[in-house]
């Protein structure tokens, strides 16, 4: 199940023709989320608020799957709890948020949901609790897409999600007078190919992504995947093109907002 909602999202972060991903590329997708080391995180655990508290507590094994490690997660916050169901599989089986009310009596860590206690959909998310700023929580997604990882940030006042991206390296998550601001290298899934047109997929790139000047040159990137898979030339021209670039996001009353830093991309290849 993890593998195919995170499958899911992969295909809603970066396009490919007919909405499926090429044959060619699943298994190279499945030895890069094997791949991808524990110690990679949505940003360093510095940009987040520190919790009050946090428990860990195990759960009872599952017999048909023995060698998975169930384990019950609660990190507790100022106005409210963030708790996380891992079961051992790719992604997390519930991520929920339980408010704190001043006064009442703080809640246990306990695998039964409480009565006000908010849970995300698994449509919105189904990745692992990343951290907390302020009122918005960050989730990161359960692998890595393309060198980057996907993250979500929810409201924590009705686990909302508001804003979903993908982020290579983070710089800041700082809040402002109307919500939060967050700087990092975004991976960018075009809809298009610079190798099998360059001039009209870098107008299409610039108008969704605000991106100016000279298109990167990717020639390398995709000669290098070229040889790796000689026997589908075409599909590697054919391949959507990533791109990496500093990107400024920011969410308030009116929604969020993404835009370059300078107007340039940093690097840029075929998707996979």
């Amino acid at each position: 199940m993890g593998y195919l909602r995170s499958q899911a999202r992969a295909d809603r972060a970066g396009p490919w023709p007919g909405g499926r991903r090429p044959a060619r590329l699943l298994l190279a997708a499945a030895v890069a989320w094997l791949a991808w080391p524990a110690a990679v995180s949505l940003a360093a655990q510095s940009l987040y608020d520190k919790p009050a508290r946090v428990q860990h507590l195990p759960l009872p094994a599952d017999p048909q799957n023995p060698q998975a490690k169930a384990v019950l997660s609660c990190f507790y916050f100022r106005h409210f709890m963030v708790k996380q169901v891992d079961l051992g599989e790719l992604g997390a089986e519930q991520l929920s948020i339980l408010p704190i009310e001043a006064g009442h009596q703080v809640p246990g860590c306990l695998r039964d949901n409480a009565a006000d206690e908010k849970v995300v959909s698994p449509d919105d998310w189904s990745g692992y609790f990343d951290g907390v700023r302020g009122n918005y929580v960050f989730f990161s997604a359960e692998d890595g897409w393309n060198d980057g990882l996907g993250f979500a940030v929810f409201t924590a006042a009705d686990a909302k999600k508001v804003f979903e991206d993908v982020a290579k390296k983070w710089r800041s998550i700082s809040l402002t007078p109307s919500g939060i601001a967050m700087r990092y290298e975004r991976v960018y899934g075009a809809k298009c190919s610079l190798e099998a047109d360059k001039a009209g997929c870098w107008r299409q790139i610039e108008q969704d992504t605000g991106l100016r000047g000279t298109a990167p040159d990717c020639a390398a990137a995709y000669e290098a995947e070229k040889k790796r898979t000689p026997t589908m030339i075409q599909a590697v021209i054919d391949d959507p093109t990533v791109i990496d670039y500093e990107a400024a996001a920011s969410i308030g009353p009116g929604g969020s907002k993404i835009a370059p830093v300078t107007g340039k991309a940093i690097a840029c290849r075929p998707s996979v």
